[in-house]
């Protein structure tokens, strides 16, 4: 966008409040045009500077060249108000937008009676708008001479080294001002991980955004004058402590014009640097917090002894801990030293703890990237020998040494000559180490070791490993609450879903052998979070193959993944509860009966025919109830599955609704022939009546008969009971038959029974 552009739209939304109230719909699209426009303009610069001086106007300091109706108009509203011009941020919201337009549709009288401008200004309290207090003059040869005689008609007689100070002080406060903007415009909050409310910790500056107020300020690339000097440094000083830091950090992103710029920064950094640590410090901000940052800059600073030297100052004179610059002082001095000098420190003297963890870790990843092994192992055992010291502090550098170190065991790796004497000194450490803080450090370490062993297929490993901790833990006497919380938090990462997508990757690649060997043994180790686990990813497996060893996994841990498999009962996806169901057949007991009988009311057939399959396994003659009760209302299919059932469990107790399914004649000749049988597997003898009624012909002259198959079908079942009045029954009614094809059959059933008995 032009800045012609967007004062044309300005000068239309002063004609459309002219025009209209504010809150009349053109006012309104007006008012939403001007702040698009400027929030169009800020996206590439924090503010914008609008002044006029002698009917011109400058925009960022700049003249615009030209003339423009929208310009001049802009250029004269400002002059007839006495404002000098005004200075907009980014961010700048609607509300403010339309204060300012108010105030240039103003009569320039009613203006001077409220106060003026300034005061305006100051009790709108706007807090993305200001007033510019710069003025750009153009200058002509002879106007100096002209202003002469003027101020003597009108100075008052202030003695002249007064008036020079007066003038020099307003312009101070004027420059100030101005880097006050210009330096909050740079500061902005990095978005945290968690979602959480940014804090004034989470604050970042990108200096960049400073080269318009330089400008602005008429800054070149010269180093600035003292006046100049002095309003950037006030400005900074008065910034809170995490905002300096912000900015100091932020040096290498100063804009490279004007370079006065980076020149007065480098100068004032030193004593900014040693002011925003101090203020950080005396705010009860930890001490390793600002270190890090400051061995960074110390490191990319052409200003180290400068800095140190302002530090020990500031420290001193705050009363802060001076042994703090000490140690900055032996750290700035390891950072200067050859590789080989690095080692030989480490190795003979206790320079490998006057740095910090950082530096500590720089050296070793930088042996590990030259493959020099043997030196790494001789540091590292002398890290891991600490582990055993009395002090407290000096264990918990050694145990945030060795986190940092089992980072490198995936990436890039560690020979295993280095691996062994780390996992067992981490191993050991744990199970002894009495204070908590330190402990954590060890937990961690262990975690990123398990990462690497899964990450590797080592499954025997890692259930060695733990059963290993487990084992050391046993031995303490005193047992400590949180040393059982953090072997189960151990336990519980193995089967995160991070660590359970390696596991199931290897599980689904191992041949059948390893599953039994390998595979179930580490499911059966991490108990019901793997489980649970298992059964989540069941439900989402479309792959059949892969489904099916799901399930024998789970069917083995048995007990360990019944809960987790009870609740697949309520999943919405049909297969996923089906496959419950079958898990629950083979897993489970009677006391599931009543969970499962839920679901023969499953709209998916498929599920419903499961749910009756499980109760019969589980519940045996007792699932006779609900089978029999679901029995007349459940559709065809279920029905056949229903008597296939009670026929496998043998419940007498069924006999009675099973005939009354049997006797129906408008149930399908299927169903009724299934019902038939499943009395024959019963066998029981109070099923006889019945089935005589249905092997019986009806009537004396003109008889009718059930169709023959279910005729015969009866006459087996009666047979089944081995009873002799059955026996009698169906012989009588075969020597009544006729002699036709039912006869027959008929006979053909007896002489079988008898041929057997």
């Amino acid at each position: 966008m032009k800045f012609i552009d967007l004062v044309q739209i300005l000068q239309m939304a002063i004609k459309a409040l002219m025009m209209y109230t504010d809150a009349h719909p053109r006012s309104q699209e007006a008012l939403r045009a001007l702040t698009e426009g400027l929030a169009t303009w800020l996206l590439e610069k924090p503010a914008l500077h609008i002044a006029a001086s002698n009917g011109k106007l400058f925009v960022d300091s700049a003249p615009i060249e030209g003339h423009s109706l929208h310009t001049v108009a802009l250029a004269k509203q400002l002059s007839e108000r006495q404002i000098a011009g005004f200075i907009i941020q980014r961010g700048v919201e609607p509300e403010e937008v339309l204060e300012i337009l108010k105030l240039l549709i103003l009569k320039p009288s009613k203006l001077e009676e409220m106060g003026g401008a300034a005061r305006v200004m100051a009790d709108l309290k706007l807090s993305h708008i200001s007033l510019g207090q710069i003025q750009y003059k153009e200058v002509r040869e002879g106007d100096q001479e002209a202003g002469g005689e003027q101020d003597n008609e009108i100075a008052p007689a202030l003695d002249a080294k007064a008036a020079a100070a007066a003038h020099q002080e307003q312009l101070l406060a004027q420059m100030l001002e101005r880097w006050k903007v210009g330096l909050d415009s740079t500061l902005h909050y990095v978005p945290t991980a968690d979602g959480k409310p940014p804090t004034e910790g989470d604050l970042a500056a990108d200096l960049a955004f400073l080269s318009p107020v330089a400008r602005d300020l008429g800054w070149g690339n010269s180093f600035p004058t003292s006046a100049e000097m002095e309003s950037l440094r006030q400005a900074l000083l008065a910034m809170p402590g995490r905002a300096l830091w912000s900015v100091m950090a932020a040096m290498p992103s100063l804009p490279a014009a004007p370079s006065g710029l980076g020149m007065a920064f480098q100068a004032l950094a030193p004593e900014m640097v040693s002011h925003a640590a101090s203020k950080l410090l005396e705010a009860q901000i930890p001490w390793a917090e600002i270190k890090h940052p400051l061995l960074d800059l110390l490191g990319s600073s052409s200003q180290q002894q400068a800095i140190l030297s302002y530090l020990d100052a500031k420290f001193g004179e705050g009363g802060l801990d001076q042994g703090m610059i000490q140690e900055l002082v032996r750290q700035v001095d390891w950072e200067q030293q050859s590789l080989d000098e690095k080692i030989r420190r480490a190795l003979t003297t206790e320079a490998l703890w006057e740095i910090d963890s950082k530096q500590r870790l720089d050296l070793l990843r930088t042996l590990l990237e030259l493959e020099r092994f043997d030196t790494f192992l001789q540091i590292l055992e002398r890290i891991l020998q600490e582990l055993t010291s009395d002090e407290v502090m000096r264990r918990e550098e050694a145990t945030r040494d060795l986190m940092g170190v089992s980072e490198w065991l995936r990436n890039p790796g560690l020979p295993l000559e280095i691996q062994g004497p780390l996992i067992q000194g981490l191993t050991a450490h744990f199970g002894w180490e009495p204070v908590l803080a330190v402990h954590r450090n060890t937990t961690k370490a262990l975690e990123n070791v398990f990462d690497c062993l899964v990450a590797h297929d080592e499954f025997v490993h890692v259930r060695e490993l733990m059963e290993e901790i487990e084992g050391l833990c046993s031995f303490i006497d005193e047992k400590q609450e949180w040393r059982g919380l953090a072997m189960a938090r151990l336990r519980a990462y193995l089967s995160t879903d991070a660590m359970m997508t390696f596991t199931l990757n290897y599980l689904h690649g191992i041949d059948p052998e390893k599953v039994l060997t390998e595979a179930i043994p580490y499911f059966e180790f991490l108990g019901e979070p793997a489980a649970r686990y298992l059964v989540k990813i069941l439900g989402d497996e479309p792959d059949r193959r892969r489904r099916g060893r799901l399930l024998d996994i789970i069917r083995v841990m048995g007990p360990i993944a019944l809960p987790a498999v009870m609740e697949g009962l309520s999943s919405p996806t049909w297969y996923f509860v089906r496959n419950t169901l079958n898990l629950l057949a083979d897993m489970g007991d009677a006391g599931l009966m009543t969970h499962v009988a839920a679901s023969l009311k499953h709209s998916d057939s498929r599920v419903r025919a499961s749910a009756v399959r499980a109760l019969w396994k589980l519940g045996g003659p007792a699932a006779s109830a609900p089978l029999v009760g679901a029995l007349p209302g459940a559709d065809p299919e279920t029905q056949l599955e229903i008597l296939f059932g009670l026929g496998q469990i043998q419940a007498p107790s069924a006999v009675p609704g099973i005939v009354e399914l049997a006797k129906h004649g408008g149930t399908s000749l299927k169903i009724r022939l299934k019902a038939v049988e499943a009395l024959g597997q019963i066998a029981s003898p109070t099923a006889n009546p019945a089935l005589l009624d249905l092997l019986r012909r009806k009537g004396r002259i003109f008889t009718s008969a059930e169709p023959t198959e279910l005729r015969v079908a009866a006459a087996r079942a009666m047979l089944a009971t081995a009873s002799p009045q059955a026996d009698l029954a169906v012989r009588q009614v075969v020597a009544d038959e006729p002699r036709t094809q039912d006869r027959d059959a008929l006979q053909r059933i007896l002489d079988l029974y008898k041929t057997r008995a």
